[in-house]
Formats: structure tokens, C-alpha cells, sequence
């Protein structure tokens, strides 16, 4: 069965034909027309719907000439704009894209449009969403009188060519346009109407996948998704499991998580086709990190020659293959445009040093600074669900376009890696859209099966350093969590116990990939071993857990205290996403400590971390640091004791232990 797939830009139009038997694409068209947003005001970026309907049907007609037994088309797109359409379905406004900055203008002495929406409403609505733009036009009467309604470009696309009146839009679209409502699965039309905004002209939310209707074709067409939504879902095979790193333009952060999800501070949480919530974890800079980099060699050069330079990236890769030892303690902050959390934050350079100001240690730390925004998030997200993850999915040019990212990303994160196959993610996730809507596909849950990921075997010897995260947290507004609910997984009983046999059971393929996982949920299990078992399901859970491990029992027979020794490097051994093992000692107690300050016991410092607020302990049989190392003693050791020795930077054992609290509340209950 072959489908295809639109995705309607900002600045260009793709579209594909996918064949879900060979899981390929096996065309692909772009129109890079030149149909950039312009406006006549400093703050106004608007489109010419009817160029961008032109643009589609050529690519379409190309594209159904080529495979005529296509099944059906979906659909994604620029997510947020908004144009108005009159009731024969035809737009009579241009398209407000989500560029358009009117819903940040001031609305009176403190409050913007968008702010006095969001304040109204109770919902947050940013700039560029549909309904702060619609606020903005309502209050300064620019409406146009023959509008019934509005949507999204990709969904009067779908409109257009179905020769429908009536725009329809799933959930990932309106909640893209702003005041959705997870409760509800629909606008929150009641507070939109106390807010003055009529909801007739609001459009009718249907489940993804819908049918629209039928081209002239006679192709049907299904509703559009978010294009973060569809990049997803045409990338991610296994997408209970796997993490979606696009770094591009800008970089996110995608997880899908249950239905029902606490809000991760400073991410955003998104509907998915199907169920579930995204969340979202964006970074505002991303890729232009490294063109900012790059355009600063450019100037050096063009000063020092005198003549215009062209891009300079392969020098920049060959300074980065040259300088294989990374960064060497200089850190980049690659926040140059900010956080949505905190706009006015920007960028620095930190530990510049005699040694490590080269241009190739620059390049390195502006590359693992650009990792660090995002494995923050991840940090964030592992902190609030105690969820674990067994996969990384990288989309985005940035990635395809430098294997030595790809290899900060593996190193940062410690999970295999790969590419997705195809370089059009959302028009993929479109024409999986559709074929879920055709019935082709039971669920959107079984799109994964038709996904395939390219082969990544780069490595990386540098370890990304993570002793900035909570300064980058703190930029990103990402709170630490209640010492006790956040840890609890956010997944039911017997998922847990599924997915407790996951890691011991993992392919070949998988093993050979990356270490085996171990996950710890301080004041709660490692791995398959629980507090509260007897000593009976102690050995039975063990059974095919070839770790050394010890437990303490209480005067009932349940387990008060679980410890398990480093079990090597073919095991991760893993706490909000971070290698208990694999962490120096001192920079993992500097991460912990915020969420639980640790016991300060001047007889055991650097030795015995106890965090009591998680039910965490972490121990070294000896406080060596990395200024020991360069000690006159440690260097006169023999090479082979000095590498033994280095061993010691590193925890021994972790431990997991009863909450006091609920020690106490057992001898109440006594």
C-alpha cells in the first residue's frame, strides 16, 4: 500500500509517496518557491494561501502521475498560523503564520494580547498561536466580515483539495492554535466565550485520521497532523521506548508519554494522534549555535585576508576531527536566543584556559553545549517519572550533517543511536496519518512497525561534562521535583513489572549496541529487586540478575535496604537519566544534592553519599579527586596501579532504602 505524505512549510513544501511494504519512500518532491512570510509591519508575517494551494497541486499532480494507486493523502504542516475562510470554504484573509508577532504587542500598560489572553482564559497562549493572533485582529476589528471560521494552512489544504466548506482539525492542531483542553479533547470553548471570542469561528476537533473527502482523484484525504506530532511519528519505531532528538534550525526534545502526565517544568505537553501526550522539551538555538561559530571564523578569515569567505563547516570538521580530546574543560552556554522560559537569557563562554582557547576546543564545546540544552530535559523528565528509555531517535540536518554531534549525543545520553531513514520525518508521519485513517493500520501505535532507522557506528572517547545541568535548569525554569512523588513511575503496576524483565532480556542486536540497563528508583527498586519483598521474591526476581547484590530484611521479612556493586561497563546503571557508575563521584553528589541535600558526616565526606529524602545512598572506598591525580604521589605510580587507581573517581555501590517516613508510619500502624 502506498500513500502520500504533504508537509506545507514555512519556507518550502515537501511531498512523498510512501510504500509500507518496503517501509520506503520512493519519491520526493520540494518547492522551495521563494514564498517567504513577509508584512508590511516590523512585528507581521503573513503568506499567500492561494500560491501555497498552487505549489501543492503541482507537487500532488507529479506525484499521483508517478504512482497513480496511491491509497490516500495526509497531511502536516506549519503548526500555530492561522487564515480565515468564508462558508463556501475559500480563504478571504492571508495566512497569519506563527512568525507573526501581533499577539506580543502591547495590549495596555502591562499586558500584551497574548498575556491578556492567556490571563483571561486561564490557558497559556504565546505569540504566534492562531487564537492570540485572532485576539489581536478581533480587538483592532480586522476580521474580515465574510469569515465563518479559521484553520490551519495544512487543514484548508486538506479542504482545497477535497473540495469541502467545512475545515476540520485534530487535536495536535488545536492545541497548536492555543486554549485546548486535555479534559475536554477539545477548545476550551466556555473560557474562549468569557474572553470575548465567539467559538462559532472556531473549528470542529476530530480524531486524527479523519477523512476530509476525495481529490478529483478520487484519493481520499485525511486531516492533518502538528508537525512535531508527524516528525514523531515518521521517525520513532518503538515510540513507548525511544527518545526523538531533532536538532535543526532549533533543536527539541520529544518523549510520548501516558495520558494523564504531570507538566514537566519548562517542557510543553502535546496531544498525540492516538492518545498519549508529547512532551516537548525545545531549545531555541540549536543548529544556529554552530552557524554563529561558523560565521565568527568567517569574519576572522575575511579580516586576515581581506576577501570574502565562503562557509567555512569543513574546516570546522577537520578542527574537530584534529582535536580528538574535546573541550578540555571549556563550556559553552548556547542559550543565544534565550529559553522560552527565560527570553532574556543569553550565551557564555566559561573555563577558558592557556591550553584549551584553540578554535577546535571552541567548536567541540559549542557542540556538547548545544547536547547540554537538550539532555537537560531529559534530566528534568527522568527526575519528575522515574521512566527509563531504551532508544535515541536523531532527526534534523545538524545531525545528518556532522557524526561528531551524533557522537556527543550518544556519549551524553548513553543509549544506542541512530538516524532516522528519511530525511522528510513529518511528510512520513502524514502518510502514515493516513494510512491509520484508511484503515490500513490498526493504530497509530502500529505505524512504528513501518519505520526504519539508519545504522549509526560513530563513537566518542569525550564524556560530556554535566557539571552545568543545574545552572541550565535553572535557565530553563525545569524545578526539581517533591523528593517523593517524583521519583514514583508514572506507569501501572503490571507495566512495571513488564517492563522490570526489559532489561535483562534485550536482543543481541541491542546488547552490542550499548550497555545493558539497570534502572534505580531511589526508595523504591534496582532493576528487578523491590523494597518490600520477602526474601522469596528477593530470589525469584533475582533469578536472572547476575549482579552482586545484597539486601537487609525487617523483623516482618521485608526488604528495608537493597545494594548492588558497579556491575562493570556492559551494565548501565541508571537514576533520571543519568550513569550512577559512569558519573564522577563528586559532580553526581553536585546533581543529587538539590533534590535531596545529602548527609553532611564529616567521617564519611567523599565517601558516603546518603541522599534521605530519596532513599538513595552512594559509596567509594576511598574521596579521590582529579587534583589527587596530579599529584607528585599518584604520578609516580606505575601506569598500570595509576589507571587502577582512577577507579576510585567513580562510585563502588548504590543503594536504595525504606523512606524514614514510611518507617515511622509502619510503627505507628504497629
Amino acid at each position: 500500500m502506498k500513500f502520500i505524505g504533504l508537509d506545507i512549510g514555512t519556507t518550502s513544501i515537501s511531498g512523498l509517496v510512501y510504500d509500507l511494504e518496503q517501509r520506503t519512500v520512493l519519491h520526493t518532491l520540494s518547492d522551495e518557491g521563494g514564498n517567504t512570510p513577509t508584512g508590511s509591519a516590523e512585528w507581521e508575517r503573513l503568506q499567500d494561501p492561494e500560491r501555497i494551494i498552487l505549489q501543492v497541486e503541482d507537487i500532488l499532480e507529479q506525484l499521483v502521475s508517478w504512482e497513480p494507486d496511491v491509497s490516500g493523502i495526509g497531511l502536516t504542516g506549519q503548526m500555530h498560523g492561522i487564515l480565515y475562510i468564508n462558508r463556501n470554504g475559500q480563504h478571504v484573509s492571508p495566512l497569519y503564520t506563527w512568525q507573526d508577532g501581533r499577539g506580543g504587542l502591547p495590549c495596555d500598560a502591562s499586558l500584551s494580547y497574548a498575556q491578556k489572553l492567556s490571563e483571561s482564559t486561564g490557558y497559556p497562549v504565546a505569540p504566534g498561536y492562531g487564537l492570540a493572533t485572532h485576539y489581536y485582529n478581533l480587538m483592532h476589528d480586522l476580521v474580515p466580515n465574510a469569515a465563518s471560521s479559521f484553520c490551519t494552512i495544512a487543514d484548508y489544504v486538506a479542504l482545497r483539495l477535497a473540495g469541502c466548506n467545512v475545515p476540520r482539525i485534530d487535536a495536535t492542531q488545536a492545541a497548536a492554535i492555543g486554549c485546548y483542553s486535555f479534559l475536554l479533547n477539545d477548545f476550551d470553548r466556555t473560557a474562549l466565550a468569557e474572553a470575548g471570542i465567539d467559538p462559532k469561528v472556531l473549528p470542529p476537533v476530530v480524531p486524527s485520521g479523519t477523512v476530509v473527502g476525495l481529490t478529483s482523484h478520487g484519493i481520499p484525504v485525511y486531516t492533518s497532523l502538528g508537525d512535531n506530532q508527524a516528525s514523531f511519528l515518521g521517525s520513532v519505531p518503538a515510540p513507548d521506548r525511544s527518545l526523538l532528538l531533532n536538532i535543526g534550525t532549533g533543536s527539541q526534545l520529544s518523549v510520548l508519554l501516558p495520558e494523564g502526565m504531570e507538566q514537566v517544568d519548562g517542557m510543553e505537553m502535546r496531544p498525540y494522534p492516538g492518545g498519549g501526550v508529547l512532551m516537548v522539551g525545545a531549545a531555541l538555538s540549536g543548529g544556529k549555535s554552530y552557524a554563529l561559530l561558523e560565521h565568527f571564523f568567517r569574519q576572522i578569515i575575511e579580516a586576515y585576508t581581506g576577501e570574502a569567505a565562503e562557509e567555512v563547516y569543513s574546516i570546522m570538521d577537520r578542527l574537530l576531527q584534529d582535536n580528538p580530546a574535546g573541550s578540555q574543560g571549556l563550556t559553552v552556554h548556547s542559550q543565544f536566543l534565550g529559553t522560552r522560559t527565560n527570553p532574556e537569557t543569553r550565551g557564555s563562554i566559561e573555563g577558558i584556559s592557556l591550553d584549551n582557547f584553540t578554535p577546535g576546543k571552541l567548536a567541540h564545546a559549542f557542540l556538547e553545549g548545544m547536547v547540554d540544552e537538550l539532555h537537560v530535559f531529559y534530566t528534568a523528565l527522568g527526575m519528575k517519572t522515574g521512566r527509563t528509555y531504551d532508544y535515541i531517535v536523531g532527526s534534523g540536518n545538524a545531525l545528518r550533517a556532522n557524526t561528531v554531534l551524533c557522537a556527543k549525543v550518544r556519549s551524553a545520553f548513553r543509549l544506542p543511536f541512530s538516524l532516522s531513514s528519511s530525511q522528510e520525518e513529518a511528510a512520513v508521519g502524514a502518510a502514515l496519518c493516513a494510512a491509520v485513517g484508511s484503515g490500513y493500520l490498526s493504530s497509530f501505535r502500529e505505524a512504528g512497525k513501518y519505520i526504519t532507522l539508519e545504522q549509526s557506528n560513530q563513537t566518542c572517547e569525550v564524556e560530556i561534562s554535566s557539571k552545568d545541568k543545574l545552572r541550565l535548569m535553572d535557565k530553563y525554569g525545569l524545578s526539581a521535583p517533591e523528593p517523593r512523588e517524583s521519583v514514583a513511575p508514572l506507569i501501572s503496576d503490571a507495566e512495571q513489572a513488564g517492563r522490570a524483565q526489559i532489561p535483562f532480556t534485550q536482543s543481541a542486536d541491542s546488547m552490542e549496541s550499548g550497555s545493558r540497563l539497570i534502572p534505580v528508583l531511589p526508595g523504591q527498586s534496582i532493576g528487578p529487586l523491590r523494597l518490600g519483598m520477602t526474601e522469596a521474591e528477593i530470589a525469584k526476581a533475582a533469578a536472572d540478575f547476575p549482579i552482586f547484590y545484597k539486601v537487609e530484611y525487617n523483623g516482618a521479612g521485608s526488604a528495608v535496604f537493597i545494594e548492588i556493586a558497579n556491575p562493570g561497563e556492559e551494565w548501565t546503571c541508571s537514576f533520571a537519566g543519568i550513569d550512577l557508575f559512569a558519573t564522577m563521584a563528586e559532580k553526581l553528589a553536585v546533581i543529587l544534592d538539590p533534590l535531596s541535600p545529602y548527609e553532611r558526616n564529616p567521617a564519611e565526606t567523599g565517601c558516603t553519599y546518603t541522599f534521605p529524602q530519596l532513599g538513595l545512598t552512594l559509596w567509594r572506598s576511598d574521596a579521590l579527586s582529579e587534583a589527587d591525580l596530579l599529584t607528585e604521589e599518584y604520578l609516580s605510580l606505575p601506569p598500570d596501579i595509576y589507571e587502577d587507581e582512577k577507579r576510585l573517581l567513580y562510585f563502588e555501590s548504590v543503594s536504595v532504602f525504606v523512606l524514614l517516613k514510611e518507617v515511622n508510619d509502619e510503627t505507628d500502624a504497629l
